[in-house]
């Protein structure tokens, strides 16, 4: 289950739009303007979208997670996503003139990497919208601005197409909880993106209220709220046969329903071009479950 955990923040901590450029105290020997030539990429969420901006070729390294779009894997890699997981002298040594960072994993490298002149983006998105400013934002640093454009606007139109398949449930929004980890239990929040997308699926989520990102939840607090639709990711080391195994859970209607769903965990939980997909696939998942009920 450490893995599980590992694995889902690797994937779901990589935010977006707010961003941070900061250079180094040496002379660069290009200008800070300069379209960066050799970047590397720190995140899977980073590598997607400098792949979908047209910035593929610019591209010289990614991490062992960074796997789509496939082209990404012929990459070398500097090794995992976590900052702990690879050094500070195996970034330079692809010799990059940009740095794709996320807050948080990689803060540590943000003063090193400025000090060797090279160009850093610090990605910390809270939202959809920060996932698609920072989508534009990236096209314009590495020279796609056009292609930046049309990919926002790709990905707002998918989610106009989630919403109007949501509006064929039924009256109301099925509720869902999305459990991330249970020991202790911790599902999804307001504060993350993904409460976003399973709200433009036309669900709702059980813990939608409560302020954080993934809040850790009870048990019985789950056992409550009743959801009539369960989410768990596809590298969790969980089976549906698993939640039906759970005796203090056979009246919730997810479970008396065998409305128990396994999620593609690459799709679902990056904040990048892919979110309009992901919601896409919830809504089409929703329509599946809840269709003529």
């Amino acid at each position: 289950m450490k893995k599980l955990l590992f694995s889902f923040f690797a994937f779901c901590f990589v935010f977006c739009a707010a961003s941070s450029f900061t250079f180094g105290k040496r002379e660069s020997a290009k200008s800070a303007d300069a379209v960066p030539q050799r970047i590397v990429s720190l995140s899977p969420a980073a590598t997607e979208i400098l792949f979908a901006v047209g910035a593929e070729n610019q591209v010289v390294a990614r991490t062992n997670l960074c796997n789509y779009p496939p082209e990404a894997q012929k990459l070398p890699a500097v090794g995992g996503f976590d900052g702990k997981l690879f050094s500070l002298e195996n970034i330079i040594s692809f010799k990059p003139d940009f740095v794709y960072l996320t807050e948080g994993m990689h803060d540590h490298l943000v003063e090193p990497l400025t000090a060797y002149g090279i160009k850093v983006y610090v990605s910390k998105a809270q939202s959809l919208d920060d996932v698609l400013g920072e989508i534009q934002t990236i096209a314009e640093i590495t020279g796609h601005k056009e292609n930046g454009a049309k990919c926002v606007a790709s990905i707002k139109d998918e989610f106009r197409q989630a919403q109007e398949e949501s509006k064929k449930l039924a009256v109301h929004k099925p509720s869902v909880y999305w459990e991330i980890w249970n020991a202790p239990y911790m599902s999804i929040g307001n504060d993350s993106f993904l409460n976003e997308i399973i709200e433009v699926a036309g669900l709702e989520n059980i813990f939608g209220a409560l302020k954080q990102k993934y809040p850790v939840v009870s048990e019985e607090s789950i056992i409550a709220a009743g959801p009539e639709m369960i989410l768990y990711a596809s590298d969790a080391p969980l089976s549906k046969g698993d939640f039906l195994k759970r005796g203090s859970w056979k009246n919730i209607p997810a479970i008396k329903n065998g409305r128990i769903y396994q999620i593609d965990a690459d799709l679902m939980t990056r904040p990048g071009p892919r979110v309009g997909k992901a919601a896409l696939a919830l809504s089409a998942l929703a329509k599946e479950a809840f269709e003529g009920r």
